[in-house]
């Protein structure tokens, strides 16, 4: 699970003059048993679109489960209930 560590709001242009709009989020997880100890850090962005189409509005400390598309594109974000920690979506 990925504890969400920062948040930065993202607008920029494309080629063809659309405005993308969106967040980049930055994010924790602990480093795999048996490779060392401590956290290793990641970053992705979400648009506007897909953060629209969540079930819950991501926060600062919030723990979440990272989605991907079958591309290696981040989809989407699931709020880890902190009550059921083996909670794992597939």
């Amino acid at each position: 699970m990925s504890r969400i560590v920062g948040i930065v709001d993202v607008s920029f242009s494309t080629k063809d003059g659309n405005t993308i709009t969106g967040k980049t989020f930055h994010v924790t997880n602990p480093v795999e048993a048996g490779q060392g100890r401590g956290e290793v850090t990641d970053h992705f962005f979400l648009s506007a679109a897909k953060l629209a189409a969540l079930a819950f509005a991501p926060a600062l400390n919030q723990e979440v489960q990272v989605l991907y598309n079958r591309f290696g594109k981040v989809a989407s974000l699931v709020l880890v209930d902190p009550l059921d920690s083996t909670m794992e979506v597939d």
